[in-house]
């Protein structure tokens, strides 16, 4: 059974016209969507631009009322690697940054179209490497961790993986609903592809906009659940019961636990996809960023 705040939320404004309209007018709308949520109060809040292999990448970075030193957490948004960027984010990175009392730095990684795979994966891997070499910036004396949501979540699982051929210790990777592997057969795509806000259709258009041919499907950097994933951070996984993505993330932790990665895998009930994002209307959401919060908290200090 859906959550009624949720069937409240998908009857109302929130559905995006994606395959249907052009790519600015979704990106706009998604855009609009955002500024209706309430933003909190951080400690301070700065933009930078990181230097990076292909192009200059912008960064906003998060502090919390808390003194530092502080861990640090590098964050990537979902969108389907089309929509999103560091803005319509705020909210959420700002709420993240409370929760786990941490520096949150949001990476606006190139978008698809324009820009297809590897794109977001070299501006992604190239932001946590100059923050891995820069964390003194940042006063971010307890460690680096990585994170994101959906299409974030992928990059999140993706750079953690690429960070042990680089020497990068990552202390932890957060992945919300990510989507780890191109999927035609999940119970999950099957019973929730239709009616709960992302559809099969979305996923479908979302990867025809960001892969440059099917041979993508089979490269790690867009399916990690190939790649070998011994050696890795320990993981936390938050997945939504309505979300045709549930089944490949949960899959994903099943990997990681036998490959001897310690894992926390947790499956939010009555909820859909993106349901972090609506913390503001839904408990659930909030209950999230409460468990993120206290996993990294304890990860970071101990605490």
């Amino acid at each position: 059974m859906i959550d009624p705040k949720i069937k409240k939320l998908l009857e109302s404004t929130i559905q995006l016209p994606i395959g249907k309209a052009s790519v600015e007018e979704i990106r706009s709308l998604f855009k609009q969507f955002s500024s209706l949520t309430p933003r909190e109060e951080v400690g301070k809040i700065e933009d930078i631009t990181i230097p990076g292999s292909e192009t200059n990448i912008k960064a906003r970075v998060y502090y919390p009322k808390t003194q530092g030193p502080y861990g640090v957490l590098v964050y990537y948004h979902g969108g389907g690697f089309v929509l999103g960027d560091i803005e319509s984010y705020d909210p959420l990175c700002r709420a993240i940054t409370n929760s786990c009392q941490c520096v949150t730095i949001s990476v606006d990684y190139r978008l698809a179209p324009e820009n297809k795979f590897p794109a977001a994966v070299v501006d992604s891997f190239d932001a946590l490497k100059w923050v891995y070499n820069n964390s003194e910036k940042f006063n971010g004396k307890y460690g680096i961790a990585v994170g994101g949501d959906s299409a974030g979540g992928n990059l999140a699982a993706v750079t953690a993986i690429l960070s042990k051929k680089e020497n990068i210790k990552l202390k932890y990777q957060v992945l919300i609903y990510p989507a780890v592997s191109f999927d035609l057969i999940t119970k999950s795509l099957y019973d929730n592809g239709e009616g709960f806000f992302l559809t099969r259709e979305h996923i479908d258009w979302f990867g025809q906009q960001y892969l440059r041919s099917f041979a993508d499907l089979l490269d790690f950097r867009f399916s990690p659940i190939l790649a070998d994933l011994n050696d890795l951070p320990p993981a936390l996984i938050i997945t939504a019961e309505h979300d045709p993505l549930r089944d490949q993330g949960e899959a994903y932790a099943n990997k990681l636990l036998q490959s001897g990665v310690q894992v926390t895998s947790v499956r939010f009930n009555n909820v859909i996809h993106g349901f972090v994002s609506f913390f503001p209307f839904i408990e659930q959401g909030r209950d999230a960023i409460g468990l993120i919060g206290y996993v990294l908290r304890k990860v970071f200090y101990g605490k």
